[in-house]
């Protein structure tokens, strides 16, 4: 079995574990295709070496081709097809039935609607996913993008005061309702979901800290200005999902 990776960086947790497991003999062949900041080559889908997809805004610093006859699964990872990328809207964008409203746009149901459509739509995940649909009927995946790691609303940084708004209200559970919609929208077009493993969410639906490729005690209690890294996750999150994965193959072979 021939598997195809396809994301950003959040390809990051997944690729040492899968690395490992095909030194043992577990896996076999798996191209990894991964948008990267100072990538240089757009990514293009070919089939039988013809390009029939093109995406220039997704950069890849190698293995920009993904020849799509050679491979039986293809997993697409991250790519901006995620609750984070909802969530930061919300630091803008809310509707008359959101608690928080004061200096926001409050937008009306059927405009926040779309705009909500426009950024699952028009992600690079989606895009992706569309453009092999367009050319093979095999198997087709995504791997959810985490959710924010738990201690986000916790922060003083005030590039993170609306998650500090969102965490704690209801307003949480719109969005997290929305966002699952957003999966089983997928699923409704046969694209398999592979949602974030039950074990490493929290009890308000975020991340669990301990899965975090960033640490809070990291931080140098001088730096007034932390980079914080609330999106990535670790080895430990990255054996999960992989196992996931094998386990979704397994029931393909049996079926």
């Amino acid at each position: 079995m021939k598997y195809s990776f396809i994301g950003d960086s959040h390809l990051g947790h997944i690729i040492p574990v899968w690395k490992t497991r095909a030194a043992s003999g577990d896996i076999t062949e798996t191209g990894i295709h991964t948008e990267r900041t100072y990538g240089t080559e757009s990514l293009k889908l070919l089939l039988d070496g013809k390009a029939v997809a093109g995406f220039d805004d997704i950069k890849c610093a190698f293995a920009s081709e993904v020849e799509i006859s050679k491979y039986d699964i293809f997993v697409v990872f991250g790519m901006h097809y995620s609750f984070t990328a909802l969530a930061k809207t919300y630091a803008q964008y809310r509707t008359s039935r959101d608690v928080a409203k004061n200096g926001v746009y409050v937008l009306s149901d059927n405009a926040y609607a779309a705009m909500v459509d426009d950024l699952f739509e028009l992600s690079k995940a989606k895009r992706v996913i569309d453009g092999l649909r367009q050319h093979t009927d095999k198997p087709i995946f995504y791997a959810q993008q985490p959710m924010p790691l738990e201690w986000v609303g916790t922060r003083p940084e005030s590039s993170l005061k609306f998650f500090r708004e969102l965490i704690g209200s209801k307003d949480l559970d719109r969005l997290h309702a929305i966002y699952e919609g957003k999966l089983q929208d997928l699923e409704r077009e046969g694209v398999g979901v592979l949602r974030q493993p039950r074990q490493t969410i929290s009890s308000n639906g975020l991340t669990r800290s301990e899965f975090g490729h960033f640490k809070l005690e990291s931080i140098d209690p001088n730096d007034s200005k932390p980079k914080l890294d609330f999106v990535h996750m670790n080895s430990s999150y990255g054996e999960l999902v992989a196992e996931d994965i094998l386990n979704v193959n397994k029931a393909n072979e049996e079926i």
